[in-house]
């Protein structure tokens, strides 16, 4: 078989759809961009959101940071994608939508899969409970994760999420909660309600098993807890408030 014939195959399938796509996307860039530059830009966009869609639905300001881009070459491709974005939402039957634990934890399970260390995942949903985004946070050690909180509100604010799902796996077999997790999981909640977004659930995947935390006792009872937490720090202040009107005599 000769060399022209054996590169036509490889064009063959999903491979020739993803070079279309490569193209259509280094043929818009190259609008404002010189050709080598927009190629090599296409072609990091992809690999770095996992295709159109992902690119479609990242903030312009993640695509400016994509090697290759800059803050023109985003502000062009925001505004194509914002067509793009019109003529989805007449089509939003066809995304994907998440509408409880089940579905959350099926979208969830490929993330983990074969993965011998800890990562967490994050899940946001609009407030029709359409994916916009489902990929790994951060990633750390067998034993422990560094969960950003931070990034995970900026992330919230930036695709104007209402609603979020969180997963973790433990590479050791047990989908048992760890302190660690509980006091992780409540930060969040209480981070995420300042923004005035919803922790729906947190999932901890160990091999084909998962621990939800909505389905589980210790939602209540963390969530009882951070209400008498918060009801002691609102009578603590009410009480500092009178004290400082006693002494100016009011």
């Amino acid at each position: 078989m000769g060399n022209a014939q054996k590169g036509k195959l490889r064009l063959l399938g999903p491979a020739a759809g993803q070079e279309k796509r490569r193209g259509l996307l280094a043929d818009t860039l190259s609008c404002i961009l010189p050709e080598d530059r927009a190629e090599l830009a296409a072609s990091g966009l992809l690999e770095r959101f996992g295709g159109l869609t992902g690119v479609l639905y990242a903030p312009k300001g993640e695509l400016a940071q994509s090697p290759g881009m800059g803050e023109e070459a985003a502000r062009l491709l925001a505004l194509v994608m914002e067509l793009a974005r019109g003529c989805m939402e007449e089509q939003a039957a066809d995304l994907q939508r998440i509408y409880d634990t089940k579905s959350a934890a099926e979208a969830f399970r490929p993330k983990f899969l074969g993965r011998n260390t800890e990562a967490v995942c994050l899940m946001l949903l609009d407030g029709r409970g359409r994916m916009l985004y489902n990929h790994i946070l951060s990633e750390g050690s067998v034993s422990e994760v560094p969960l950003y909180v931070r990034k995970l509100v900026r992330m919230c604010i930036d695709y104007e999420a209402d609603t979020v799902f969180l997963a973790h796996n433990h590479p050791s077999g047990n989908a048992m909660p760890s302190r660690n997790d509980l006091v992780a999981t409540r930060q969040v909640e209480m981070a995420l309600e300042s923004i005035d977004a919803r922790l729906q659930d947190h999932l901890i995947f160990a091999g084909e098993d998962y621990f939800s935390f909505s389905a589980s006792t210790l939602w209540t009872r963390g969530r009882e807890q951070l209400r008498a937490y918060r009801k002691g720090e609102l009578d603590a202040a009410r009480k500092l408030e009178r004290e400082l009107l006693q002494k100016q005599g009011r």
